[in-house]
């Protein structure tokens, strides 16, 4: 299962693997590519910063090109 959010204007997907890991992959727009970055974990557990938004995955691949855009 994946879950996409938006923390601020970074799209992170978290997956949940049938194995129980857990890969959070955050969109790092100056390399134009996914990391995985797991701070941001507790950014969307916690969300006391008003950053955070769960969003669609058509949201969040829009948001993915349009960051991809302005990083070529």
């Amino acid at each position: 299962m994946i879950k996409y959010y938006l923390v601020g204007r970074v799209p992170v997907k978290i997956e949940k693997r049938d194995d129980g890991t857990t890969v959070i992959q955050a969109f790092n727009a100056a390399l134009g590519r996914f990391e995985t970055n797991s701070r941001y974990y507790s950014m969307i557990r916690r969300d006391d910063t008003g950053w955070v938004r769960k969003v669609t995955a058509d949201e969040f691949e829009l948001e993915v090109q349009q960051l991809s855009r302005r990083a070529s």
